[in-house]
């Protein structure tokens, strides 16, 4: 039941008490009436018992003389005053054998009574009347026995209307008690309605500065010291708690500052830029062909860095850094990449010749005279300039191509600026051979995959193998993963080369399993399959189909993804692990969190 429902209940303490105390006034009530109208009727029974045996002693004695005479008439001139007794139904005289002497009667239909069988005081109770019997004895001799028949029908009224007052009196008292009870039971539940009233509105307002009112009953006095104690308590801890979460918020955003800002120059990292550069590849800018890049090396940083010092370096990067702020647009991105290179990202640039007069400006800007200390320095800067050419292009290529354009620069004699062509890198030919002959290489076999095992050091036993891939090219012989796997990754030729690897090493880690015992299998996933959302129910598929126990199958994740894809990394993360998939971290401390 909820605190917002307890008051519409009837299960309340409140009705429990009401229920409770009518219960017992119409007990207590029921059981009074019940004891005064007995004891009532018990008392009046025995009255008229005893009367009508009085009653019975007298005519016995008065009427002893006529039986001895046989008077007839002077038995019933005797009988005849109980005319005027209401009460009094019949009197019958009887002689010794039974006989009827003389017989009185009010009731025209009243009959004898029925004789004896002793000639003894004696009574009889029934519904409607009582006989009592009394011996009529003269001079120590039994002469006969009279019977005097009394109406109950007198003491049925007599105690109708005693009933009837006392119903009333204790209707009075039903109803004073029924007030008395109940204002007991409001003194009662009223500061417990109170007390739950508040903590329903502590409970949907979290309003802890609210107290309890005391009350001048002690229980609930103490009961109202002990709540307000516990909001008191509350309020302070949530305020430490606040101050606790604001300074942590404070932290956080400091260290989320210092890991994507350079400590030095304040400028964007590189990891920001990678950060940010997966939200331009989404966007339109680069298929609307409006984005340059340019790669900036600063010409003999290091000679002046050694010879003059750190201090001396940082001084003359973060002289650098400004003036590459103020020769941009707001819009544009300056970023610190490491050591003494820069990366400018510039938006709607229009073409290359406008990208080009940026980079001459910034050029320009470097180059002239600063003075550190009681130093003058002249720092040039080579640049590499790229330009988005086609729909093709990403923010990668562009830094790749930017970057080599800065090494045709740097070679053509440093302080200059080179614009990227196709024909200025071979590297860039030989990658689309490479990838042209990727796309056949898994139909033709050339793709296989090295097992390396995974020793336990404190057995020193295998515990797992890690599936390695390598390309054995016919005319290159052995190619590096390092050189095809990126190749694959942009080309999409992952996702058919990630399916093969984990369909291989799953049936290959089954054999072994059950050959050889428990053995875990782990492969890599890179992250454009990690970015395929059927990829946990196509593992799942592949370890089924496999018979590899799934608990025995690892996939291995680079730190990089962790830290790009965000909420959508977690989310595959608990589905790989829903369905029984160990996940292991792989490169960790090269990528995103820079350990190298």
């Amino acid at each position: 039941m909820t605190p917002s429902r307890i008051t519409a209940s009837e299960n309340t303490l409140k009705n429990r008490l009401v229920r409770i105390s009518r219960i017992t006034q119409l007990s207590a009530f029921a059981i009074i009436v019940l004891i005064v109208l007995s004891s009532s009727f018990a008392l009046n029974l025995l009255n008229l018992t005893s009367d009508s045996h009085l009653r019975g002693k007298v005519l016995a004695e008065n009427s002893a003389a006529a039986l001895i005479f046989n008077d007839r008439k002077a038995a019933a001139e005797l009988l005849q005053p109980l005319r005027n007794m209401t009460a009094v139904q019949s009197v019958t005289i009887f002689l010794p054998d039974g006989a009827v002497f003389s017989h009185f009667q009010n009731d025209v239909q009243s009959q004898p009574g029925k004789f004896p069988a002793s000639l003894v005081s004696a009574h009889a109770i029934g519904l409607r009347q009582i006989d009592v019997f009394e011996p009529i004895v003269f001079e120590g001799s039994t002469q006969g026995l009279i019977n005097v028949r009394v109406r109950m029908a007198g003491l049925y009224w007599q105690l109708l209307w005693q009933a009837l007052i006392v119903l009333g009196a204790a209707s009075v008292a039903l109803l004073l008690s029924r007030r008395l009870l109940d204002r007991l039971n409001s003194s009662v539940v009223n500061p417990l309605e109170a007390l739950s009233a508040l903590t329903i509105r502590v409970s949907s307002d979290s309003d802890y500065s609210l107290r309890a009112k005391a009350s001048d009953i002690a229980e609930f006095q103490v009961l109202a010291q002990g709540f307000n104690a516990m909001l008191e308590q509350i309020e302070q801890r949530n305020t430490a708690l606040s101050k606790e979460l604001a300074e942590r918020l404070r932290a956080e955003r400091q260290l989320e500052h210092l890991a994507h800002h350079d400590p030095v120059t304040g400028l964007p990292n590189r990891h920001f830029f990678r950060s940010m550069t997966s939200d331009l590849t989404r966007s339109k800018a680069l298929s609307e062909g409006s984005v340059a890049l340019l790669f900036i090396d600063l010409d003999n940083f290091k000679y002046i860095n050694d010879s003059f010092g750190h201090d001396c370096g940082d001084q003359l990067l973060m002289t650098v850094a400004e003036r590459l702020l103020a020769s941009v647009r707001a819009n544009d991105v300056v970023v610190r990449f490491g050591g003494d290179e820069f990366v400018v990202l510039l938006y709607r640039i229009g073409d290359s010749s406008h990208a080009t007069q940026v980079a001459q400006k910034l050029l320009a800007s470097i180059k002239e005279p600063l003075k550190i200390g009681a130093n003058e320095f002249t720092v040039t800067c080579s640049i590499g300039l790229a330009v988005v050419s086609g729909e093709t292009d990403n923010v990668d290529s562009l830094l790749q191509k930017a970057d080599a354009a800065m090494y045709v620069a740097k070679a053509n004699g440093k302080n200059s600026i080179c614009l990227w062509e196709p024909s200025i890198s071979n590297n860039l030919t030989a990658r689309y051979k490479l990838e042209t002959d990727l796309r056949q290489a898994l139909q033709r076999g050339e793709i296989e995959l090295h097992y390396q095992p995974i020793v336990e050091l404190a057995t020193e036993r295998i515990t797992g193998m890690e599936a390695l891939m390598r390309w054995r090219h016919p005319a290159l012989g052995f190619i590096s993963p390092v050189e095809f796997i990126p190749i694959a990754e942009d080309s999409g030729l992952i996702l058919d080369l990630g399916t093969w690897a984990m369909r291989e090493a799953f049936t290959q880690a089954a054999r072994w399993n059950a050959q050889y015992g428990p053995l875990f299998m782990a492969v890599n996933v890179s992250a454009r399959q990690f970015r395929e959302k059927e990829f946990g129910a196509q593992a799942e598929a592949i370890a089924h189909a496999s018979g590899l126990d799934r608990g025995m199958g690892t996939l291995e994740v680079t730190e990089s993804i962790l830290m790009v894809q965000g909420g959508d990394t977690v989310r595959m993360l608990t589905d790989l692990s829903a369905r029984g998939f160990t996940l292991a971290l792989d490169d960790f401390g090269t990528g995103y969190s820079s350990l190298s």
